[in-house]
């Protein structure tokens, strides 16, 4: 596997810090993975500006932090070199397998710390296949079809990247047909009794793709990235624009031009079930800018539902509206020791600012899913997913 792939974390500073707690959260995920651990494994630390000692200003997102959250993800990288360096549960690499830490000297962006990573010298990424992720996506099912979906791609020029399954993608051929009026059933590809479904926007989720797919693709598309850019913004709205201008193709020249447009991306996202009722998200995103260390061993309150009995129902789906873009459950992590920070897990009874895009509950404009006017009460709403991590 060290051979055939190379995984690339990114991660950069979080409240959390100098805590190590998340990123032993995503690599005991790993092990979910069949194989995962076998490859070279890269934790690509972004580095940081500092704001003035006055300043109470902090922006995550965009590398701005005070000098103690400096402090803090210094004495963070620390921690965790010594504990890759110790081979300290989980940063256990298995049989020829390596973990190693990458410090970008000053603050890259998530984009640029990519293109950063692939143009360093000596070349630190020399495998055919590359896995990029994020500090905070977590693997919440069982992989099995690692090694077999390399080999698959290994014969099939034409499928260059391979998105694992989030919320976002869950029943997405009727979700893309509702939300962009866009039929792709016809042009999913069958696979080991799962299928690839052709994706319509470059999510920033955990993917897997050929290492030229970003050397002599991706990164050619994007040659002047600045600090604050990500792929998903601007590769994802590149490629929704493309396909958007094709809808209105008759069925028959839909499909020929969908295929033609979407070859150019050849991205997908592979469901190992075919029955889009069973299929179940592999990824979970817990966004590490709103959690923080914990200040006990046990999981703060804040994470966890008020209705245990429903938190256990893990396969009980949404019911959405019959013009909702989602079917997805909603799903709550518990992490040993980390809390969500109190600001970032209340609510507000009033969206900050005007909602641009369409509810994926009623499939209307002007309100997001959480201030859904057709949402009641409580128990309008999916169960709670209780996720042990």
């Amino acid at each position: 596997m060290e051979k055939l792939l190379t995984v690339l974390i990114q991660t950069s500073p979080l409240p959390s810090h100098p805590s190590t707690a998340l990123l032993e959260a995503l690599f005991r995920s790993f092990d979910r993975v069949d194989g995962l651990k076998e490859a070279h494994i890269i934790i690509l630390a972004d580095g940081c500006e500092c704001e003035e000692e006055t300043s109470s200003t902090e922006n995550f997102k965009h590398g701005t932090v005070s000098p103690e959250t400096r402090a803090n993800y210094k004495q963070h990288l620390q921690l965790l070199q010594e504990k890759i360096v110790n081979r300290q549960a989980p940063f256990q690499p298995l049989k020829n397998g390596t973990i190693q830490l990458v410090k970008l000297p000053y603050r890259h962006g998530s984009a640029r710390a990519i293109a950063a990573a692939f143009n360093m010298q000596p070349s630190i990424i020399s495998t055919p296949y590359i896995l990029i992720g994020q500090h905070d996506n977590f693997f919440v099912r069982d992989v099995a079809y690692l090694a077999s979906l390399l080999r698959y791609m290994e014969d099939e020029s034409w499928l260059q990247c391979v998105h694992f399954p989030s919320t976002a993608t869950l029943n997405y051929v009727t979700k893309v047909k509702r939300r962009y009026q866009l039929d792709i059933s016809k042009c999913c590809v069958g696979y080991n009794g799962g299928s690839f479904i052709p994706l319509v926007f470059w999510y920033g989720r955990t993917h897997i793709s050929r290492t030229t797919y970003y050397t002599d693709f991706i990164l050619r598309q994007c040659p002047d990235l600045q600090v604050c850019d990500h792929l998903e913004e601007l590769f994802g709205t590149v490629q929704l624009n493309e396909l958007n201008k094709i809808k209105k193709s008759s069925e028959d020249e839909f499909e020929d031009e969908f295929r033609r447009v979407h070859k150019r991306y050849s991205n997908y996202v592979y469901f190992d079930n075919d029955t889009p009722e069973e299929q179940m998200e592999v990824l979970y995103h817990m966004s590490g800018r709103k959690v923080r260390a914990a200040t006990n061993s046990t999981p703060s309150e804040q994470e966890m539902p008020n209705n245990t009995d429903d938190a256990q129902k893990s396969n009980t789906r949404f019911n959405p509206h019959p013009n909702s873009f989602t079917s997805a459950r909603r799903s709550i992590a518990s992490v040993p020791g980390l809390e969500f920070v109190p600001s970032a897990s209340g609510s507000s009874s009033k969206p900050p600012k005007k909602f641009k895009q369409n509810c994926f509950h009623c499939g209307k404009k002007g309100h997001s899913f959480k201030f859904c006017p057709s949402i009641q009460d409580e128990t309008d709403m999916p169960s709670i997913d209780v996720l042990q991590i």
